[in-house]
């Protein structure tokens, strides 16, 4: 499921999330599956986006994918967890949020053609993916860690 350049990397990592506001708290069971259903919804959203096929397609494929990414945090901003999960959900909440900057550096990067810099905004966007996968899988949010 991995894109060329490590691009995906940065919307894959939508299995973030953090506790919602006030309210009743989700089940385990509830959280699961609405969490589950919005990486899963999104991630369909990304994939439509294709890849980029070159450097110079990176800008605008950032430029398409990161209100994606935001728009999926939201959402998962809104659930309200179970007390036991929530201080893993917040911080794979932050994991997410790293990868937006780290895609802005990516396309701007990629419109200096500047390599070296392309592969440190992977690199940065690769460890914010890994720590969510991580947390994703230890909350068994399946759909949230990339493949």
């Amino acid at each position: 499921m991995r894109r060329p350049l490590g691009l995906a990397l940065f919307f894959a990592c939508l299995a973030a999330g953090c506790g919602g506001g006030g309210g009743d708290r989700l089940s385990q069971e509830e959280f699961r599956q609405q969490a589950n259903a919005i990486c899963e919804k999104y991630d369909k959203k990304i994939q439509a986006l294709g890849s980029p096929q070159s450097p110079a397609d990176i800008p605008a494929y950032v430029q398409k994918g990161i209100p994606l990414l935001r728009q999926g945090i939201a959402e998962l901003r809104a659930l309200n967890p179970p007390a036991d999960v929530e201080d893993d959900y917040n911080r794979m909440m932050d994991a997410t949020a790293k990868a937006i900057p780290a895609a802005e550096k990516l396309a701007d990067a990629a419109e200096k053609n500047d390599a070296a810099a392309v592969q440190d905004a992977i690199k940065e966007g690769q460890q914010a993916d890994d720590a969510s996968d991580e947390l994703a899988a230890k909350l068994k949010l399946d759909r949230c860690a990339a493949e």
